[in-house]
């Protein structure tokens, strides 16, 4: 008798790893003064960010680069108008999970002049030994529902001969993010009446990253006796 059974294992772990999402933007009327504001927001976002916190500036990765000239159509007088000349830069860095460390992040960053606009996510350093736990799950799961029909047919479980690993929409960061235009904000600010602190002080307050949830679904193939 072969009997074919779906396993889901499902498991949620707290976020040990932040990971930080930039884009720097810069505009200026000629390609060589958008390259050289563009390249000075950012050594100012290393010098005055990730070195004053300590940290090393090779965290920061580049995914993207791009001087470009800008143009917006008109669409009354159906021609492109040159806007000037555009700096993007898109990069990451990733830290231990520290709400201490994400609140003074932001309220640093908040004070500079053209900051970058940004935005977090929160994740499990270790994704390969949770997908690991969830997948042996999932396998325990398919186990016991081939027994019990094993047992209700009268028949005795013998091995397990073939599995289908299949991830369905597969996710491992939380699903909490917290990104710059939410928490622009003064040092301190007033609503109906009652004081709030400044971002470093309310994020700390208001702020707690959902658990990041993984899903694993293996199909297993089981034979009796």
């Amino acid at each position: 008798m072969d009997i074919t059974v779906e396993g889901i294992g499902k498991k949620v772990y707290t976020p040990d790893e932040v990971e930080i999402n930039l884009n720097f933007y810069t505009r200026a009327d000629s390609y060589e003064g958008a390259l050289e504001k563009g390249t000075a927001n950012v050594k100012i976002f290393i010098n005055d960010i990730l070195e004053k916190m300590n940290f090393n500036k090779e965290i920061m990765k580049t995914r993207n680069f791009r001087v470009y000239e800008e143009k917006k159509y008109d669409y009354d007088k159906k021609i492109y108008i040159k806007l000037g000349y555009a700096y993007t830069q898109q990069a990451n860095i990733k830290f231990d999970y520290s709400m201490n460390t994400i609140a003074e992040f932001m309220d640093m960053v908040s004070k500079l002049k053209n900051p970058p606009k940004y935005q977090l996510a929160f994740n499990v350093k270790d994704i390969k030994r949770c997908k690991d736990e969830v997948l042996a799950e999932a396998y325990n799961k398919a186990k016991d529902k081939a027994e019990i029909i094993a047992k209700a047919a009268g028949k005795e479980l013998k091995e397990c001969v073939k599995t289908d690993f299949r991830p369905f929409e597969e996710r491992v960061t939380s699903r909490s993010s917290l990104n710059s235009q939410d928490m622009y904000m003064g040092k301190e600010s007033s609503i109906d009446g009652v004081k709030y602190g400044g971002v470093q002080e309310t994020i700390q307050t208001i702020f707690t990253p959902e658990d990041v949830e993984i899903t694993e679904t293996l199909y297993c193939l089981w034979i009796t006796n």
